[in-house]
């Protein structure tokens, strides 16, 4: 028996609603069943996917029958052919040379500059005056990916270099969710912004490429020190252009998102007072991150393996506001799973925003509670959560994204509560590359008392 349901909407009433309402049309699909047919042409079919077992076919038992496609194409326009955007072959040779980044020892190493780059906003940051807390989420974490991966300082450079992702980022979501993609040559306004928006990114990509050339030895532990000591099969070192590409998808990739999850949990913490006073008891109990006399934070990473709740905190806020709210795959050829039978060049799209709300699996899923993970996530189905994704093409950064987002708000919580300026109303998700607040944020800091 087909698991396949059909929506009961016509073809064009679902583009529509998409296009207005993408996260409402997800969450109106989620219902129907496993496999929900969106009646779209029998040459290119698409379907919503919300059973965790057929996500598990998707991303992981047959990952190999599977492209990213036109998702991956838009993206390729900013960030070119680098891990986030490249395909099959291609991709598992970039994985191989890009994970040792990532390996635990590297890892650690990274939270030190996490707390210090926290402790720098936190010390701009003036009790009771509004601070427009997406743009300050989105400096902090370009400044920390550009000094862990390329050691290279950004400060004056902040807030130019974050309006330039933002740029790319609204229009590439533009563009994905188009019907027609016009080439980046035509002269459209948003054409214009986009190009000047990756020129500015690349300005600093390519300074960085040229100083860690004339100083290898100073970039040498760096995501940028390793891609210039990785070599092609046929011993050649890579290309700059790849380099780029790495370093331009780091950049979108590795610090958009925690912003955007950051902003979430700063607005969540406001509306759950019982959450952020076990947040703040937690903290307390631990006590500040200490200075030492060489600059550094005392044991920043046993301070973020202590930090449970503040853990929970971050995986709550994920389950509920995932950065990667779709997924998007294609199948390369004819494919069965699980007894029913999808054409090739089927599309997939797989929502955790509307999977992670699931009430059967999670129970009162729209509540915010980070003690539902106190039990972990063992008895949970496999892709009843996953924000980072899942398979071969899972977020090699993940480790690395929880790190710097439970240091952040471990970081700040202590030393500040934030209630949103008056007026601005509910928090509206808006669904771009990653899910943001719509319109941002202002948010008031209010100074806490803490011990020392």
């Amino acid at each position: 028996m087909t698991r396949i349901a059909l929506i009961p909407t016509s073809r064009a009433a679902n583009f529509f609603k998409f296009q207005r309402d993408p996260l409402g049309f997800l969450m109106d699909a989620f219902p129907i069943g496993d496999i929900v047919s969106l009646r779209t042409s029998s040459f290119r079919p698409t379907f919503v996917v919300n059973s965790p077992a057929f996500i598990q076919e998707i991303l992981v038992h047959q990952d190999s029958q599977f492209r990213k496609g036109r998702s991956s194409g838009v993206l390729s326009r900013t960030i070119g052919d680098g891990l986030l955007t490249s395909e099959q072959e291609t991709h598992r040779h970039q994985k191989r040379y890009l994970t040792p980044v990532f390996y635990k020892e590297r890892i650690q190493s990274y939270a030190g500059i996490v707390v210090e780059e926290t402790l720098k906003l936190a010390d701009k940051l003036e009790d009771g005056v509004p601070v427009a807390m997406h743009d300050a989420m989105m400096q902090l974490t370009l400044g920390i990916i550009a000094r862990s991966m390329f050691k290279t300082e950004v400060d004056e450079d902040k807030a130019e270099l974050a309006a330039a992702v933002d740029v790319t980022i609204k229009q590439s979501a533009k563009t994905i969710f188009s019907p027609i993609i016009l080439p980046m040559a035509v002269p459209t306004p948003g054409n214009v912004a986009h190009k000047r928006a990756i020129r500015t990114l690349e300005a600093m990509v390519y300074d960085a490429i040229a100083a860690a050339k004339r100083e290898p030895e100073h970039y040498a532990d760096s995501l940028l020190g390793l891609l210039l000591d990785t070599k092609e099969e046929s011993g050649e070192p890579i290309a700059d252009v790849e380099i780029r590409d790495q370093m331009m998808t780091m950049l979108l990739a590795g610090h958009e998102t925690t912003a955007n999850a950051l902003v979430w949990a700063w607005y969540l913490l406001e509306r759950g007072p019982a959450v952020e006073r076990r947040l703040h008891l937690e903290l307390d109990h631990l006590g500040a991150a200490k200075e030492g006399q060489d600059g550094e934070y005392f044991d920043a990473y046993e301070r973020f393996r202590e930090l449970t709740y503040t853990k929970q905190v971050v995986q709550e806020t994920l389950r509920l506001y995932p950065p990667a709210w779709a997924i998007l795959r294609e199948s390369e050829r004819e494919t069965q799973m699980l007894g029913d039978h999808f054409p090739a060049n089927s599309s997939f799209i797989i929502s955790p925003f509307a999977i992670h709300r699931n009430d059967e699996v999670f129970g009162d899923a729209a509540a915010f509670r980070p003690e539902r993970f106190d039990a972990g996530l063992s008895e949970w189905p496999r892709f009843a959560y996953f924000p980072f994704g899942g398979g071969s093409r899972g977020c090699i950064g993940s480790q690395f994204a929880m790190l710097e987002a439970v240091l952040i708000i471990g970081t700040l919580a202590e030393r500040f509560t934030f209630t949103s300026v008056p007026g601005q109303g509910d928090a509206v998700p808006e669904a771009l590359v990653s899910l943001r607040v719509k319109n941002g944020r202002w948010m008031i800091p209010h100074r806490r008392m803490t011990r020392d």
